[in-house]
């Protein structure tokens, strides 16, 4: 990862976490495959929580290390 997206990174975590998901909806929507058409918002939802949980247990495990 280039220290521009790991400060990216790092600025994302700061944020609270309904701005998290704003933004997490905006990169979704940008990175989204063009032969997909676009994502509803429950999709993004789910999406955003699915990630959520993710990035949760990875802060976990690294945090017991």
């Amino acid at each position: 990862m280039t220290a521009v997206a790991a400060r990216l990174v790092d600025e994302f975590k700061r944020l609270d976490p309904l701005e998290q998901r704003l933004v997490w909806k905006e990169i979704a929507q940008a990175v989204a495959p063009p032969d997909y058409g676009e994502l509803t918002d429950e999709e993004l939802t789910a999406i955003a929580d699915q990630t959520f949980v993710l990035l949760d247990k990875e802060e976990a495990d690294a945090q017991s290390r």
